[in-house]
């Protein structure tokens, strides 16, 4: 993403994550062998010629939580990249936001990031520079975070679900900045991976294992849903945080890119993921459960309820209240707004690539949406009055909205809703719409905790 030159932080300035940790954790932390991550092209054998895409080494990540790891990415890539982490609550150097959080990593060289999540749950890593681009190109993997108290799986499987834009020649779709595509529901994919693998899934199971299964939105701008045929299953978590009670699952599971859906399940018999969104479903992944004598399967323990993570209390008060007005895109109402300090007809922001704007402003401001003093709750009146749905990210943060933690939230068209804020590491944290279309052409803001 392009800043301003006052929005960089230089580097040597940066506090490291340690100095951000929310608790106390820094003293006694033991030594962990650093993790190596290296961002390189190589390429996926899906159809009879090999696509080329863009890939980390380490696709999965499992970390624990509470404890400090030194990740070390390394760029083999024909450009810079970062990598943000996305849902962990990081010291804000650790963000991984290119011009905002810390300068890219250049190719051939190497950026260090301590991560430690208080939280354990279902995160994600991907790229934040370029993303247009390098999140279309593969540039994503699963990150777990594993508690000490959470109960045993038998199976714990992580699905991560994308859709890519492939050509009749079975290569990426090289126009990623398609105008069109961006002022509506962004640019979609025609070829479904799980994992960077064709689809679909296949997972097997005996009678009587407890599964988890932890569903993640990769695409760029799809926004899924989800039919989840697993008989008696229950929803665990979202986001990462785990509901206080697991709840029933609805119908169809709407999940934006960037969101997560964990799912707890007792296998009985086979169970399927369906994509529902199309005029025909079309099959995500599939257990298959093998029978095994005498086995009697229980229903669904209380047992299998996650242990909840040590989020900030809501206070009974507002310290704030901050109207976070989406607007812009095809058949919007968008008059006019600010880029770059200045203010622009909707046509001449079309003329400049900026379709989107959030309360009056395209593009990356200058200033921020809001400032906040740590520990301040802060409620975000979020109003859609564009068109087209959005899924907005907080960044280093969760709200409470729909009586769940969560750092990723789709609102619909026309949709208005209000959310709790607490604010927590110091520094300067992104809002954007998940539609990286969207985020790309003008839908990003930021906030600063002091």
């Amino acid at each position: 993403m392009n800043l301003t030159r006052r929005q960089w932080i230089k580097t040597g300035a940066q506090l490291t994550a340690a100095s951000m940790l929310p608790w106390s954790l820094w003293a006694d932390q033991p030594q962990v062998p650093h993790i190596n991550i290296q961002a390189r092209e190589t390429t996926a054998s899906w159809l009879a010629a090999p696509t080329p895409i863009w890939a980390y080494n380490q696709p999965k990540l499992t970390l624990q939580q509470g404890v400090m790891q030194t990740i070390r990415v390394t760029n083999h890539l024909p450009e810079p990249t970062t990598i943000h982490w996305h849902g962990v609550r990081v010291g804000n150097a650790m963000d991984g936001v290119s011009g905002l959080t810390q300068a890219p990593i250049e190719p051939g060289a190497s950026f260090d990031y301590q991560i430690m999540s208080p939280d354990a749950g279902t995160f994600w890593f991907h790229s934040h520079h370029n993303t247009i681009e390098q999140l279309a190109r593969g540039l994503y993997g699963a990150l777990v975070v594993s508690g000490n108290d959470e109960p045993h799986f038998e199976r714990d499987w992580s699905l991560l679900i994308d859709d890519w834009n492939l050509s009749r020649n079975g290569r990426i779709d090289p126009v990623f900045a398609n105008r069109h595509n961006q002022s509506h529901a962004g640019r979609m994919g025609n070829f479904l991976t799980i994992n960077h693998h064709a689809g679909p899934w296949q997972g097997q199971a005996n009678a009587g294992e407890r599964i988890r299964l932890r569903l993640i939105n990769t695409s760029t701008n799809r926004i899924l849903q989800l039919h989840a045929q697993f008989p008696g299953a229950l929803w665990l978590a979202k986001d990462g945080q785990p509901l206080t009670i697991p709840e029933p699952i609805p119908e169809v599971i709407i999940l934006g890119p960037g969101e997560r859906w964990d799912l707890g399940w007792i296998a009985r018999e086979e169970g399927q993921l369906l994509e529902v969104s199309g005029a025909d479903s079309l099959l995500v992944g599939q257990v298959e459960v093998n029978p095994v004598e005498n086995t009697d399967v229980p229903a669904f323990p209380d047992a299998m309820a996650l242990p909840s993570n040590p989020m900030s209390p809501l206070s009974a008060s507002v310290n704030q209240r901050v109207p976070v007005i989406l607007e812009g895109g095809a058949m919007g109402r968008l008059q006019t707004a600010q880029y770059l300090e200045e203010s622009h007809s909707f046509r001449e922001l079309a003329a400049k690539g900026q379709f989107w704007a959030i309360s009056g402003q395209t593009g990356m401001p200058e200033e921020p949406l809001f400032r906040a003093r740590q520990g301040e709750s802060v409620e975000l009146v979020l109003d859609n009055r564009t068109a087209f749905p959005h899924t907005m990210h907080w960044h280093g943060h969760h709200v409470w909205a729909n009586g769940r933690w969560q750092d990723s939230l789709t609102l619909l068209r026309g949709q208005k809703q209000s959310v709790r804020l607490v604010a927590g590491n110091p520094g300067k944290w992104l809002i954007h719409c998940h539609m990286i279309d969207h985020q790309a052409t003008g839908m990003m803001t930021w906030f600063e905790v002091a």
